[in-house]
């Protein structure tokens, strides 16, 4: 313990405490007008933190759910069952596609070498492509996740994301097919197990016959690993989706995007835009679409949600990377022209009558 055995002792310390409480006034000063000078910036990022949580708390559960369904699926169906049960006929081709992503929930940089290999083992091309641009859409977890999103204040958005998906899927897989007829689609010369999610699909040789305990826990063990790695690459592009989202519902001025609302062309273009820049999960992208209804319109949310799943900036890269650049283009011309004026369509018809 100290012990002031002078006056003059007394004098320094009386003397520094009192430059100390001035200091400290000072300084609570200059906190509190720093903190009014960006108090606005303040509450607008707790805003967004706020929002951002507020994403991935709902959209979580349903990512983990759709990694792991998906991960069991790839482990336990090979092409080859899949390419049994497809018809012949090309309309009922392209309608067994589509029903096939219905229920196979696969994310959509997975599908496409999923379907180059069935092509290449002899599924007809206009089927490949209806299964690749239905099943990261309507398949079941991303209509349940649809309808958890959406149940409150849009509940007939499910329907029409998943009726509109599967009518964009089969008029599109139709147009392809007379666009390209029976040309070889196939980019040849690259790795069979290209991924976007650098996924290891392991060819599984079931003519060993290996003890069933051991076969059971490398199953198990390989099922876990790919919904691991799926789950990390999914994660990161929902984190970026999330701050966007967030940012955009707290920062934008409404009177700004007031604008947007009074142009539904415009509006649908800056979400299709948004939808392809920000590469986000089907199984995903529902909780960051419910956070831009009442800032753009319900048309171009769709149009977000009918995009967003069938082609983005990642998937577009592993689609040059499986199938020849000609046929990429006219895929990427057909999918946007088409899901353009399906919501340009939704705009005038159904919303005009109040059907949505």
């Amino acid at each position: 313990m100290i012990r002031i055995k002078r006056t003059e002792d007394m004098i320094v310390l009386v003397v520094l405490g009192l430059i100390i409480i001035y200091l400290a006034i000072l300084l609570g000063r200059f906190a509190l007008d720093y903190y009014v000078l960006f108090q606005p910036m303040v509450e607008r990022i707790h805003g967004i933190l706020t929002v951002f949580i507020s994403i991935l708390l709902d959209a979580i559960p349903f990512v983990l759910l759709g990694v792991i369904l998906s991960s069991i699926i790839d482990h336990y169906i090979s092409e080859e069952f899949i390419q049994k049960i497809l018809p012949k006929g090309k309309i009922s081709g392209i309608l067994a596609g589509v029903i096939l992503g219905f229920f196979i929930p696969v994310c959509d940089c997975f599908v496409i070498p999923v379907v180059r290999r069935l092509i290449k083992k002899g599924v007809p091309t206009y089927i490949g492509i209806a299964f690749m641009l239905a099943a990261p859409i309507v398949n079941p977890v991303v209509i349940f996740a649809t309808y958890y999103s959406f149940e409150k204040i849009i509940p007939s958005m499910v329907l029409y994301r998943t009726i509109l998906g599967i009518v964009i899927a089969t008029i599109v897989s139709i147009l392809l097919y007379l666009w390209t007829k029976d040309q070889n689609i196939i980019k040849e010369g690259i790795n069979e197990n290209q991924s976007c999610c650098d996924h290891h699909h392991n060819e599984h040789d079931h003519g060993n016959h290996e003890h069933h305990h051991n076969e059971n826990t490398n199953s198990f063990q390989a099922i876990l690993h790919h919904a691991a790695e799926e789950f990390l690459d999914i994660f990161k592009y929902l984190i970026l989706g999330a701050i966007c989202a967030a940012s955009l519902q707290v920062i934008i001025p409404q009177s700004l995007l007031t604008r947007f609302n009074d142009n539904s062309v415009l509006s649908i273009l800056v979400l299709m835009t948004f939808a392809y820049s920000i590469s986000l999960c089907s199984t995903a992208d529902s909780f960051v679409a419910k956070s831009l209804v009442g800032v753009f319109g319900t048309s171009s949310v769709l149009s977000f949600l009918l995009l967003g799943p069938v082609l983005d900036i990642k998937n577009t890269f592993v689609l040059f990377g499986n199938f020849k650049k000609s046929f990429v283009i006219k895929l990427i011309i057909l999918v946007v022209g088409v899901v353009f004026l399906t919501a340009i369509l939704v705009d005038k018809l159904l919303l005009a009558g109040g059907g949505l």
